[in-house]
């Protein structure tokens, strides 16, 4: 497939096709089917991706710039070292999903339910991550730094060694959540305790 844009791929079915180096730039791929889409080193530039179905693909290395999600399912896909910077996710079903490193800063995940996700060292710069579900999930080693965590639920959450530069961690329910002690100082001065 030659490279795309401003193409409307409405309702296209992409299932079990493999794709390598391909550019997509302000593409609609509304309702598309990408079941077992795989793709390597490709780019989805501004494009639309809701109502697509993305269950059991795989990405590797492909970057997701500034494109929105809406009602997509991710339903047992894979996302490997890739890039999603500036995307946004609204009402997806993200679960189960697995994440092996890679670039999310700036994205929107406001209310997304992410409970036992893995996403262990996985750049979240800047995301927004307010009022999802993150219970159980795995952000060892993520970066968090500047991260909203308003309302986020974060019940036994695995953070150890994640940076939390920046992030208010007040009036968050931390119950079982797993830190470094270098991050419970943190804590503790997030609350006004005075550290010596």
């Amino acid at each position: 497939m030659d490279d795309q844009l401003d193409v409307d791929l409405a309702r296209a079915d992409l299932s079990g096709q493999e794709l390598r180096g391909v550019t997509f730039t302000r593409c609609r791929l509304l309702d598309a089917d990408l079941t077992e889409l795989v793709t390597y080193g490709c780019v989805f530039d501004e494009c639309d991706f809701s109502g697509a179905r993305l269950n059991v693909s795989e990405h590797h290395a492909t970057a997701f710039l500034r494109c929105t999600f809406r009602r997509t399912s991710f339903f047992g896909a894979l996302l490997d070292g890739c890039k999603l910077t500036g995307s946004a996710f609204v009402d997806c079903e993200l679960r189960p999903l697995t994440v092996s490193g890679g670039d999310w800063s700036y994205v929107a995940l406001r209310g997304q339910q992410l409970a036992g996700i893995g996403l262990r060292g996985v750049r979240l710069r800047e995301a927004d991550l307010s009022e999802s579900d993150l219970t159980g999930a795995d952000l060892r080693e993520a970066d968090l730094s500047h991260a909203r965590l308003h309302h986020t639920r974060l019940r036994d959450a695995d953070l150890r060694g994640a940076d939390l530069t920046a992030v208010d961690l007040r009036g968050l329910d931390l119950s079982g959540v797993r830190i470094e002690l270098a991050q419970a100082v943190a804590v503790a001065a997030a609350y006004g305790a005075v550290v010596d």
